[in-house]
């Protein structure tokens, strides 16, 4: 009874929460007007956009063969793509479930045990997180000066335009290594060091790899495809094209981050993070909403059938039956 109120608390609650911040965000919305502004899409361009987010999942599959083969296996490159491609519409039946899902129709088909494909899987998730912190920076980076000369134009708090937000984002982290470094004992701490010891460990051994450059190479692959996946849609919409790349950088950066709460395919918080960065570069709220809705809907829709398709392929493909080759 436990597992099975274990496994509803996790598909409704990630659910329930996606549909209460919708319902917040849209509730004062004049429909009438939203729809004015979705007629005017350019479909062509938000159907050209589509080819980036598949590209993105393609070389994930190709990375995610770099990070099996030093454990001395070698899967067919097509069944870790199909994989990939399902794990993204196995996410939006129910969140995070898609990477576990993915490690064990690989386990089962290539014959590589799963608890060496979750290893994987660590890697590549820590890689992703490196990759979005080097977009917060950029982001930060080309929009500081921007946000600080049109700060009384921007809509956005009054807290992130003052030096005191930023001071006190240092005294922070300060605090945060000091009770790391002086409190190395205590047993919550010694988890957490333990977590960066792990991290470090698992970049020692990309770093070791035969392939490294190919590996960073496909990482920077993934996340362009990405961004592009994402900032080509600015050109769907009127309001939206004369907005350049920094603007497309912070916007994305926010949908990106926002992609941690977990919720079936980013239902709620990833719109809420689009019109909120869109807002942030004067966009109208109603146009904004706009630009969430029909993107998310087209690239939801897009990415379910890409999955699907990558499901399908791996149940009707045989099973990799070559010999398996171990490196000590």
């Amino acid at each position: 009874m436990a597992r099975h109120f274990s496994k509803i608390f996790k598909i409704l609650v990630p659910l329930i929460l996606g549909i209460v911040i919708i319902y917040f965000l849209y509730r004062k919305t004049d429909f009438n007007e939203l729809w004015s502004y979705i007629k005017k899409t350019n479909w062509g361009i938000l159907a050209f956009s589509l080819i980036f987010g598949l590209s993105g999942n393609v070389i994930r599959g190709l990375r995610w063969d770099l990070l099996i083969k030093p454990l001395g296996y070698h899967p067919k490159v097509s069944h870790l793509i199909y994989a990939v491609l399902g794990n993204y519409a196995v996410n939006f039946a129910i969140p995070r479930a898609g990477e576990i899902w993915r490690c064990g129709v690989i386990a089962k088909k290539e014959k590589i045990p799963f608890a060496k494909l979750i290893g994987t899987l660590l890697i590549d998730r820590l890689f992703d997180m490196i990759m979005v912190i080097l977009f917060i920076i950029a982001a930060f980076t080309f929009n500081v000066k921007v946000f600080y000369k049109n700060r009384d134009q921007f809509n956005l708090p009054e807290s992130l335009t003052s030096p005191y937000f930023y001071l006190g984002i240092v005294v922070v982290i300060v605090l945060c290594i000091a009770v790391l470094v002086f409190f190395k004992e205590n047993r919550i701490i010694k988890k957490i060091w333990n977590f960066f010891q792990t991290m470090w460990q698992d970049m020692l051994l990309v770093w070791k790899m035969k392939e490294k450059t190919r590996f960073i190479f496909y990482s920077f692959g993934i996340w362009i495809s990405y961004f592009l996946y994402f900032y080509v849609t600015f050109y769907a919409f009127g309001f939206t094209t004369h907005l350049g790349i920094a603007a497309g950088l912070f916007v994305f950066t926010l949908g990106s981050v926002s992609m941690g709460i977990p919720s079936n395919g980013g239902l709620g918080p990833w719109q809420a993070a689009v019109v909120f960065g869109l807002c942030a570069f004067m966009v109208n709220i109603e146009q904004a909403k706009a630009f969430a809705t029909v993107v998310f809907a087209v690239q939801s829709i897009w990415m379910v059938l890409c999955g699907l398709f990558g499901i399908a392929m791996l149940s009707i493909k045989e099973g990799n039956n070559r010999p398996v080759k171990i490196v000590n």
